[in-house]
């Protein structure tokens, strides 16, 4: 009995170090420590600290999927790329195996991932200017970043020895000094950018021809006159290029060509040129033919412009058939209007897509709510007749007499009398511009009226704040143009004037409505205008 009981107490023990054993042996690692990622282009970089029990492990993403590696010990902390992700928010969680292939418990951490959209938004920082500091240095001098993920500005080029060399500016700072560069060959630029401070990829913006954006930025303070045919009377060739429109060239006479010589310092690329001919409020002298020819060496020269310049004081831009690139342009004036009296130049400037050298003069003012369709007032002046037909037109002064039928947008004199519209006598409807000197033109485009019969209308052109009565537009002397567009209906009719002194000037219509429902049995009275539109003559 005794030795029975000995072998069972026995038998119980070792079964319970076998249990002891087995729960031993089924434990798992410890889950992974000091877990980071980092993200990236569709990608991110996982570090973490793996335990001393675990031998291999998986990192999952997505949905269930997961990459397998394998812990080096040699490394306290573990590094590896899992590729191909999605944008947007991810969760990435580790789990480790040991020699026996029992896992740890997960370990996870939130991460952005970045993909296409993000580029989508991106632009390069703008070159404001460059500076050659010697025949193998340059300085390029940038605009603010625009945006606070920029990291910096990178330039590439080929340095002096013919290897292809790169240097990058701080993100911080404006201005690079970029040594040991050959300046003969293209060299670019691009903005860098990272979506947040621990991204692992970069971002890079189209490379722009640094070279040729360079010769796109006129520096127009360091332009010199190198040469003059003559200083003319009283005023100096460098009025043209001084960013002043009150100071004013003139050439000694109109008897032969004259001619000044711009050097730039640089090639520049340039498109056409601004033209400012003068703003004295009361000069009629007007620079007429009139060439401007380019050149790379100051010896061999090209026409980029040759014709007849505008006889008016406001700013002119003249586009070349061909972009121009060239170190010097030359200027000749021809001839002027005025065969008599020298001709002028205030400033000259020139241009390309991305900037001008200045923008220096005024340009030709415009009349406002000119076309159709028109806008009006909304005041429904007589609702019997339509709501909202009879109206005023906004930006348009009219007499108190005066409205106008406003179907759809249409600008057309209308009276009624059989239904109480009454018809109109001396009717005004115009506007007021400032204008400089020069030679312009108005445009009425004028539409049909429904018998001839039933209206008289004049377009005008006229010195002062108000238009004449209609019965002394032919003789008034402030008027100074005008046309009969009932009679030149449905066509354009173009008024030609000149202002020798700058004022204010009025243009607009006026007219007279007569009834026709006696001798036609038609109740109303019309005339439909189109649109008006100023121009240079």
């Amino acid at each position: 009995m005794k030795h029975i009981t000995y072998l069972l107490l026995i038998t119980l023990l070792l079964v319970g170090l076998f249990i002891s054993c087995q729960t031993e042996e089924v434990s798992p690692p410890p889950v992974v420590s000091e877990l980071k990622a980092y993200p990236g282009k569709y990608r991110v970089k996982v570090e973490f600290q793996a335990p001393k029990e675990s031998k291999s492990g998986k990192v999952f993403y997505g949905n269930g999927k997961f990459n397998e590696f394998t812990i080096d010990h040699t490394e306290t902390t573990q590094t590896l790329i899992v590729e191909e992700l999605t944008e947007g928010e991810q969760i990435i969680r580790v789990v480790t195996f040991n020699d026996e292939g029992i896992s740890s418990d997960p370990k996870g951490t939130k991460v952005t991932i970045y993909g296409n959209s993000f580029q989508s938004d991106l632009t390069n920082r703008m070159l404001v200017t460059q500076r050659t500091i010697s025949p193998t240095s340059i300085e390029m001098i940038f605009g603010d970043k625009i945006r606070d993920e920029e990291v910096g500005v990178r330039i590439r080029f080929k340095n002096s020895s013919g290897e292809q060399d790169s240097v990058m500016m701080n993100s911080a700072n404006n201005s690079i000094i970029i040594d040991n560069i050959d300046l003969s060959e293209i060299y670019y630029f691009c903005s860098v950018y990272k979506p947040s401070t621990d991204f692992i990829d970069e971002y890079v913006t189209s490379p722009i021809n640094a070279k040729e954006a360079a010769m796109k930025k006129f520096e127009k303070e360091i332009w010199k006159i190198t040469g003059s045919s003559d200083e003319g009377s009283g005023s100096n060739s460098g009025y043209i290029i001084d960013n002043d429109a009150s100071t004013v060239w003139y050439s000694q006479n109109n008897s032969s060509p004259h001619w000044i010589k711009v050097d730039m310092q640089s090639e520049k690329i340039f498109e056409g040129f601004l033209f400012l001919q003068t703003e004295e409020l009361t000069n009629t002298s007007f620079t007429k033919g009139f060439r401007l020819e380019t050149s790379s060496d100051d010896e061999n020269w090209e026409v980029a412009w040759e014709g007849n310049l505008k006889a008016n004081s406001y700013r002119q831009k003249i586009t070349f058939q061909e972009r121009a690139v060239a170190r010097y342009f030359k200027i000749t004036v021809l001839n002027g209007y005025n065969s008599t009296t020298p001709s002028p130049i205030a400033e000259i400037d020139l241009f390309n897509e991305l900037e001008t050298s200045g923008t220096n003069g005024q340009t030709l003012p415009a009349l406002e709510n000119a076309k159709f369709p028109f806008e009006g007032d909304g005041s429904d002046l007589f609702p019997a007749v339509g709501a909202n037909r009879m109206q005023k037109v906004t930006k348009w002064i009219h007499n108190s007499n005066t409205y106008i039928s406003f179907d759809s947008g249409n600008f057309c004199v209308w009276s009624a009398a059989v239904w109480g519209v009454s018809l109109v006598s001396n009717g005004k409807i115009y506007q007021t511009l400032y204008f400089l000197p020069g030679s312009y033109v108005l445009n009425i485009d004028a539409g049909h009226t429904t018998n001839p019969a039933c209206v008289d209308m004049y377009g005008i052109v006229a010195k002062g704040t108000t238009l004449p009565d209609y019965n002394t537009v032919t003789s008034a002397t402030e008027v100074l143009g005008y046309s009969d567009l009932v009679a030149k209906q449905l066509s354009i009719n173009s008024i030609p004037f000149t202002i020798e002194k700058a004022s204010d000037i009025t243009i607009g219509v006026v007219y007279n409505t007569h009834s026709i429902y006696e001798a036609t049995g038609i109740p109303w009275s019309d005339m439909f205008i189109k649109g008006f539109e100023l121009s240079t003559k």
